[in-house]
C-alpha cells in the first residue's frame, strides 16, 4: 500500500504585479528631425554630435534624469521634479546653440516597468523665445505647456523656467495625465 502526501507549502511563486506608477523626467538634446526630402551631410552631423556632447556637459544636472513626486487630484496625475534644476545654462545662452546646430530639447516622462511606457515630447526654441516674452505668473515662473493636438490621453508636459540675475534659467518639469490613461501605460 502506498501514500501520498501532500505539502501545504505553496510550490511555485506567483509574481504579483503591483503598480508602483513611478516617472521620472528627463530633458535630451537631439537633432531636429528631417524628412525624406532634406538630408544631413555627415560633418553637419559631426557638428550636431560634439554640439550635444558640449551642451550635455555645460548644462550638467538639466540633462540628466529627475524623480518625481505624485499627487492625484479629481481623476488626474500630477508628476512634479523633485529636485529643482541648478541654474547652469540660462535659456537665452541655450536658444542660439540650439539653432545654430539645429538641434531640438526632448522632454521624457519615463515610466518605470519591463512594458510599460514613456511619453515624450518636443520643446522648440520658438516655443522657449515666446516664453521668454510672456509675462511672469504669479510665482515669477514662465511656463511652456507641451500636448499632442488631439491627443489629450497623452497628457501635457509644464517646462517652467524662473528670471534670476535678468536671464531665465528652466527650474522645474510637471506632467499631468489622466488617472485611466497612465495606468494603461503603466505597465509592470
Amino acid at each position: 500500500m502506498s501514500f501520498v502526501r501532500f505539502k501545504k507549502e505553496t510550490q511555485i511563486e506567483a509574481k504579483q504585479a503591483t503598480s508602483t506608477n513611478k516617472v521620472s523626467i528627463r530633458v535630451d538634446v537631439a537633432p531636429i528631425p528631417v524628412g525624406q526630402s532634406e538630408t544631413t551631410t555627415l560633418d553637419q552631423r559631426e557638428a550636431q554630435t560634439k554640439a550635444i556632447e558640449d551642451l550635455t556637459k555645460k548644462g550638467k544636472d538639466l540633462f540628466k534624469t529627475n524623480e518625481t513626486v505624485m499627487e492625484s487630484t479629481a481623476g488626474e496625475r500630477l508628476y512634479q521634479t523633485k529636485e529643482l534644476y541648478g541654474q547652469v545654462m540660462s535659456v537665452e545662452d541655450l536658444i542660439p546653440k540650439l539653432t545654430s546646430e539645429n538641434l531640438t530639447l526632448r522632454v521624457n516622462a519615463l515610466r518605470e516597468g519591463d512594458h510599460a511606457e514613456s511619453t515624450c515630447m518636443e520643446l522648440k526654441t520658438g516655443q522657449l523665445a515666446n516664453a521668454l516674452e510672456a509675462a511672469a505668473d504669479k510665482n515669477n515662473e514662465k511656463t511652456v505647456v507641451l500636448s499632442v493636438t488631439n491627443q489629450s490621453h497623452k497628457g501635457e508636459l509644464f517646462v517652467s523656467m524662473k528670471q534670476t540675475k535678468g536671464k531665465h534659467f528652466i527650474n522645474k518639469v510637471d506632467y499631468k495625465i489622466a488617472v485611466q490613461a497612465d495606468d494603461k501605460l503603466h505597465l509592470i
